[in-house]
């Protein structure tokens, strides 16, 4: 009697138990998308998306790139995909995806080994990564497609361990211990081979109607070069959109600018000049300060960060795809005790997460950057100095006369926007004339300039004036114009110690302007501002012609305050040198 009652009360116990974890995954799948992609790759709902409840609108990105890379695409068989993602779970030591992919094993052909040998180069040295690692893995028979999948595979496996490295979920289960398994050795490589990009040949514009193609065109006014390439993979493309802008537009938990700088982040800890371009160009937009780029390089974060986003941007880099343990283990509760919540963090994780994909997908195919960077990477950066950065700039957030009008206008009242069109049309006509030159296309840019304004500013954060933003906007307008009817040069700052050497600095006439009519002269000296490099050409119109500050013209050009001077300096020495035979010839004739 005793014995069937304890018998009773421990299947009571048992069936309270049972009930009680019924009810937790009822609650976690009520939270979750409805059609969970993951089950029905996996068999069942891994752990690593369980505990990202919170966002379903993370999970919901995860799964799309999940479906496109692993279970769609004809060029590589799926058993082959996920023994690519074992190697990068060995490869980034981490466990979890250890297990999650422990009965993909590598194959034993030449052909295979050559495969592996790509995808650890890829997942651990990507910033040695160059040309000569394609061509290698097309000796063996892979075309671009094949190969498109081979490094859009590698990239999710960084992203599947970033997510497990953040979130620390506990094994699955109804997964067995990884078994052993033999990936070639690579060595780590001694040489820095700098080729240039893309490592694919880029194939037709997609439609303008596709959804992907419509989401680039609105959110960063023109489909960037690391998509473009992908185009022979549209599905991949429209994963990859669908993942941005599930994680970075929305703004419940974490900011944009926030996210936006955590990849800005990652990317410079990765080395990676193209996604670093991209997201300074999208924090240029937003509003972010002068020489708030380069801090994030640096590490240090002079004074221009709140300390909240200080320690995100700290934790976050100890996530990078090429940095793992360099910087310690990535601390949660460190971002609690400052004020993050769980949702905040592990959404922060999943952006984490996105960035690395990117970056590691830009370095397997090599496109180049859409905007001229602020800065490139180089060997010199795989090993940088324990000296602290000095401050380049002790700006503080600018008073803005604009600012009344353009809450207005964030508050729904858009008529007002026509009081900052009137404020500022003389300017931005004036900056679309220096860059492009030619008047017939100004007015159209012009438009077009506000029309993007209009457009984005319920993004505006006002870490910059309004004019600052706006002018940025027309500099990336008219940019874009020249970029699509002949390649741009290089805006970085690393050749800024290019061969120019002043030759003709003699003295000119004492007044050189009573030789020369006011029109012809002003007609001179603009035809050779436009024959300046951009470069230098943006910097002088900027400073001298719209009679920005420095501060404010190093925050459109996205560089910093010294490089800004230097750029400036530089130009108005080539700008009197090409004015010099004009005016030392008047001058002797008279």
């Amino acid at each position: 009697m005793l014995r069937e009652l304890a018998n009773a009360g421990e299947r009571g116990a048992i069936l309270t138990v049972f009930d009680f974890m019924s009810d937790i995954l009822q609650a976690w799948n009520e939270a979750l998308p409805r059609d969970m992609k993951a089950a029905a790759v996996y068999g069942f709902v891994p752990n690593l998306f369980l505990c990202q409840r919170q966002l379903p609108r993370a999970v919901e990105a995860e799964e799309c790139l999940i479906n496109a890379v692993v279970v769609c695409g004809n060029e590589m068989s799926r058993s082959h995909k996920e023994a690519i993602l074992r190697c990068v779970a060995e490869v980034q030591k981490n466990d979890y995806c250890r297990t999650l992919y422990g009965n993909a094993l590598p194959a034993a052909s030449v052909g295979d080994s050559a495969l592996f040998i790509f995808a650890i180069k890829l997942a651990r040295f990507a910033p040695w990564f160059s040309k000569g690692d394609t061509s290698a893995l097309k000796e063996w028979g892979f075309n671009d497609e094949s190969l498109l999948e081979a490094v859009a595979t590698i990239a999710l496996g960084h992203m599947l361990c970033t997510l497990a490295d953040g979130l620390s979920p506990v094994s699955d289960p109804r997964l067995a211990l990884a078994c052993s398994a033999e990936f070639p050795l690579v060595p780590e490589p001694t040489d820095w081979v700098e080729t240039q990009g893309p490592y694919l040949s880029f194939p037709a514009e997609p439609s303008e109607k596709s959804p992907s193609y419509i989401f680039f065109r609105q959110e960063y006014g023109f489909l960037p070069n690391l998509f473009l390439v992908q185009s022979v993979r549209p599905d991949l493309v429209e994963a990859e959109a669908r993942a941005l802008e599930n994680l970075m537009l929305p703004e419940d938990h974490l900011s944009r600018i926030q996210k936006e700088q955590i990849l800005v982040t990652l990317s410079a800890a990765n080395l990676n000049t193209y996604c670093f371009t991209m997201g300074c160009q999208v924090l240029s937009v937003l509003g972010a300060l002068p020489g708030e780029s380069d801090e994030i390089i640096a590490g240090q974060y002079l004074g221009q960060l709140s300390p909240q986003d200080k320690t995100l941007l700290d934790e976050a880099v100890k996530l990078g795809a090429f940095v793992k343990g360099s910087r310690g283990r990535f601390d949660r509760e460190r971002l609690r005790t400052v004020g993050f919540t769980e949702a905040q963090i592990v959404e922060a994780v999943a952006v984490a997460g996105l960035a690395n994909f990117l970056n590691t997908l830009q370095a397997g195919v090599g496109v180049v950057p859409d905007f001229p960077p602020p800065r490139t990477f180089s060997p010199k950066d795989l090993y940088p100095s324990d000296e602290k950065s000095r401050p380049i700039s002790d700006a503080t957030r600018p008073e803005d006369p604009d600012a009344e009008i353009v809450t207005c206008v964030q508050s729904g009242e858009i008529d007002a926007f026509e009081e900052l069109v009137r404020r500022h049309s003389r300017r931005v006509y004036g900056i679309l004339a220096g860059v492009v030159g030619n008047m017939d296309d100004v007015q159209d840019l012009t438009q077009d300039v506000f029309l993007k304004a209009f457009e984005h500013i319920g993004a505006f954060q006002r870490r910059s004036k309004f004019s600052t933003w706006l002018t940025s906007i027309a500099i990336n307008t008219g940019t874009q114009l020249l970029r699509d009817r002949k390649p741009s040069e290089s805006l970085s700052e690393s050749d800024e110690d290019e061969g120019f050497c002043p030759r003709q600095i003699q003295d000119w006439a004492e007044n050189p302007e009573r030789l020369v009519a006011a029109s012809q002269r002003d007609e001179l000296v603009r035809a050779a501002v436009l024959r300046l490099p951009e470069k230098y050409r943006f910097a002088l119109l900027l400073r001298d012609i719209e009679q920005l500050s420095t501060e404010e013209a190093a925050t459109v050009l996205s560089i910093s305050i010294p490089a800004m001077k230097a750029r400036l300096l530089r130009g108005r020495l080539m700008l009197r040198e090409s004015l010099t035979p004009y005016f030392v010839r008047r001058a002797r004739e008279s």
